[in-house]
């Protein structure tokens, strides 16, 4: 934790059953930094970053899943594939899981291997050719965001609350107002990032800073509250505040990792007499994955907005002082040393 260095690795030998990727993009992710902070365990030594996305450079076999100069991403799960949750189709419940970027090197360096396991599994995934790099790197959160409204049960008509206003945050108004969501309800603090979400397609704009959440939410719904809610920050008080903000019968999903031992106070009568679904969603499926990459190719979510700053590899270290400092929205590191 805390010790994190830009150095050079010998090239990644490829085997049998292997490919070696030379990655083009890569976007640092909320998880990337927990890793750093230490609320997240990755082998010591590994290669972080585990969006991305590249061209085939080299193969180890003729019958291998992809080819010389296939333009690829990563479904970052590497699965078990034999007990009670990969036999369910939910690989990324896996109880033996091990993920790219945290037990296996991942995106932010100049080439990758995708092992001969990760080909087996089809986690290499080819990206259509209308989709950039730099968005494709991005399939692996818009997949999670499809888990978490999925997850929810959200229903076309349906309000749809989001506490918090960073990449997720917009990633899932944009897709809940693609699926028909009824009116997309966005709550975060920081002004200039909800100014953004505005232009990303929320309906109502709401600052905690300045008013109680749960009365601006009743109030353009009725005086209801919102059927559904997704909390997109590690915060337990935030999760807490985003309950008294449902409607009874509402449903909760909590979106974000929580730091290790977080606790909170809740009023488990408002849970019991309102009836309400508290639920959670991480990662994603490969199925999810590749309905995150059909939704970009043709056009019906644009995440190039998401896109605030850009590093060459060198300078990949200042991409996270970016994401810890909450500047702009999703840093990316770009093909190259620079």
């Amino acid at each position: 934790p805390n010790d994190l260095r830009l150095g050079a690795v010998p090239k990644p030998h490829v085997d049998m059953g292997s490919a070696l990727v030379k990655i083009e993009a890569a976007a640092v992710c909320a998880s990337d930094i927990r890793i750093y902070k230490g609320d997240k365990a990755a082998k010591p030594g590994t290669i972080l970053g585990h969006e991305l996305a590249g061209t085939v450079v080299e193969v180890g076999s003729a019958g291998s899943a992809v080819q010389v100069g296939d333009r690829v991403t990563m479904y970052p799960v590497v699965a078990c594939g034999r007990c009670f949750y990969c036999q369910q189709g939910y690989r990324n419940m896996c109880i033996a899981r091990r993920t790219v970027g945290y037990e296996y090197d991942g995106g932010f360096a100049e080439y990758m291997l995708a092992t001969r396991e990760v080909l087996e599994q089809g986690n290499l995934v080819r990206v259509p050719d209308s989709v950039l790099a730099e968005e494709a790197a991005l399939a692996e959160p818009l997949a999670c965001c499809i888990n978490g409204l999925q997850v929810l049960r959200l229903e076309p008509g349906e309000s749809l609350l989001v506490v918090g206003a960073g990449p997720m945050v917009l990633m899932l108004t944009m897709l809940a107002k693609v699926s028909g969501a009824g009116r997309v309800i966005v709550s975060e603090p920081n002004e200039q990032r909800l100014e953004i979400a505005g232009r990303m397609g929320a309906d109502v704009k709401a600052n905690p800073a300045k008013e109680d959440l749960a009365s601006k939410v009743k109030e353009v719904t009725g005086g209801l509250g919102a059927d559904a809610a997704v909390v997109t920050v590690g915060a337990p008080d935030v999760a807490w505040e985003t309950l008294r903000a449902l409607r009874r019968m509402g449903r909760i999903n909590l979106f974000a990792g929580f730091p290790r031992g977080s606790e909170a106070k809740v009023d488990l009568n408002l849970i019991h007499y309102g009836m309400t679904s508290v639920t959670a969603s991480q990662s994603a499926t490969l199925t999810q994955f590749r309905r995150a990459l059909t939704l970009m190719a043709t056009g019906k979510i644009d995440l190039n907005p998401l896109i605030t700053h850009r590093f060459p590899l060198s300078q990949g270290l200042k991409a996270f002082e970016k994401k810890i400092a909450l500047e702009g929205l999703k840093p990316e590191i770009l093909a190259g040393l620079g």
